[in-house]
Order: structure tokens, then sequence, then C-alpha cells
């Protein structure tokens, strides 16, 4: 497992990589909150095939902006401009068409890049998510006001987290808080907290951006979402967990996906199936990619 680091428009994305870096690049993004680390389950599963070259591509799993180690962004976070991001690290790397891997928000963030731009994708897989979160259009006034207020309240919880030192912080406490508010168990909460935290001198602080808390301020609605996957042309191959998110389930449900690219299969997990069942995983994604 080897560090890197990308920058776009003076942003540094970090990264972690596995197998031989001149093969072509399988990426990985991650879901919201999350990090690269996420996807060393998966990666581990599939390193002897990295390393003998059966699967021919190097992995990569990136943190997106305000994850992991990378660069957080001056101002707040809109979901969109993740899927820029995402095209500025697949255009800037001259990698061609590549494979990606998308958990949760890494997966919507990945069916809205191969929407919009096909000709730089050659396959996908998205592990328990599509799309995007969408809201109703007569919901657009409520989300707007509380997305400002949700930004108000960061503020407020900014400045007087300034005046005092939190010094009892710990990366137990921060895994085990991160365990009652999602389905990860502690040994892969800790893969996933340990990139968000930087220890030092002074103890345990966040080294991920509190603003990926805040509320969007807008949401597409259903009928964008319908749009943006509709126009999915790539091969793609959907994995949702058998005890994942219901609302993926239902949505899988539209007569879209009955379309000959798009290929469905539920594994025994959560909503991070990658990494509570990495080696199943492991094996679809082998079998999807090398088909």
């Amino acid at each position: 497992m080897n560090n890197v680091s990308i920058e776009i428009n003076g942003s540094i994305i970090t990264g972690l990589q596995w197998g031989d870096n001149t093969k072509p690049v399988l990426l990985a993004v991650h879901g919201w909150l999350d990090n690269a680390a996420s996807f060393i389950p998966v990666a581990n599963a599939l390193l002897t095939k990295l390393e003998d070259g059966s699967l021919p591509y190097q992995l990569i799993a990136i943190d997106l902006p305000g994850h992991g180690a990378s660069t957080h962004k001056i101002g707040h976070y809109n979901f969109i401009e993740w899927v820029d991001d995402l095209y500025q690290i697949v255009k800037t790397q001259n990698w061609g068409p590549v494979t990606i891997i998308g958990h949760s928000m890494g997966a919507m963030i990945t069916s809205i890049l191969a929407a919009t731009f096909p000709e730089l994708v050659n396959r996908i897989v998205l592990i328990e998510g599509l799309g995007a979160i969408s809201a109703k259009a007569d919901e657009t006034v409520s989300q707007l006001r509380k997305g400002i207020e949700s930004r108000t309240i960061y503020h407020r919880n900014i400045n007087e987290s300034t005046k005092r030192k939190n010094h009892a912080l710990t990366l137990d406490k921060v895994v085990k808080a991160r365990c009652l508010v999602s389905d990860l168990n502690e040994e892969n909460a800790t893969l996933i907290c340990n990139r968000n935290l930087t220890t030092n001198d002074t103890g345990v602080t966040f080294r991920s951006d509190p603003k990926l808390k805040v509320r969007s301020l807008v949401r597409l609605t259903e009928m964008q979402v319908i749009d943006i996957l509709s126009s999915i042309s790539t091969s793609c191959l959907i994995i949702v967990g058998s005890e994942g998110f219901p609302l993926i389930t239902q949505t899988l449900e539209n007569e879209i996906f009955c379309k000959a690219n798009f290929t469905i299969g539920k594994l025994s997990g959560g909503h991070h199936v990658h990494m509570d069942n990495a080696a199943e995983t492991a094996t679809a994604i082998v079998k999807f990619v090398n088909n």
C-alpha cells in the first residue's frame, strides 16, 4: 500500500494505491464522512490478483476534498461540486477512460460523472448508492431555509469551539461514536476514523472538515435524478447489501435498470457491504471488470 497525492486547481487530493502503478487505474471513491481507508478490506482481498496480474489494474482509492488528508474547501460543500472534483482528477491525471468503484455518496458522484462524461469512464461499480438524494420541487424553500440555518449553527459552534480545547478526544471514543450512528463494526470504523484524525503531542484532532456535516442548500428533484440514471450508457455493476439502505433497493425497481448495461447483485452485508463482505465484493468486481 502506497500513499498518493494529486494536485488539482491548487488543492491536494490524497489517497492510497495498490498494485503495479504502470497498469490502468481502477479508481475507488468513498462515501460521505468516510475516506480512502474504507477500501482497505477490498484492496486486501484483491491484492493477490493485483500483484500477479490476473486483475490488470492498479487500485487507487482517493480522499474526496474535506475527507481524510485531502485539502478542505474554502467555502461550504455542494454535492455536485464533488462531481467536478472527480472530473478534474480523472482529466488531469491523463488516465484515459477509467473504471470507477463508488460507495454510497461516492457511487452517486460516480453515476453522475458516467452519465455526464461517458468518454471518461470505462465501467462503473456502484455500491449502495445511485444518482443523488432527491427532494420534491415543493420542498425547495424548506431545504434552502434549513441549509442556511445549518450554516449559521456551524459558524456559531466553530466560534465557541475555538475558545476551548477538548483534551479528552481519543480514537477509541471517536470509533465508538461512529459505530453508534452507522452500521460499521469497530474494526472497520477504526480504519476510517484513524485516517480522519491527526494525533500529535497535543492530543487527537479531526483533520476531516467539520463543514461536511452542514446541510445542502438545494437538492436535485426526482425527475432530474431519473434523467441522470437514464443517461448512463456504460457497463454498470450495482451492488446492494442484504441489510443495506431499503431506499436503494426500492429505486432499483425502476424500469430504467432493466437496460442491458446494468447488472445488479445483492451480497450479504449492510450499507458498508464492501467492508463487511470484502471477499465476495472483490470477487464480484473481478468478474465484472474482467468480463
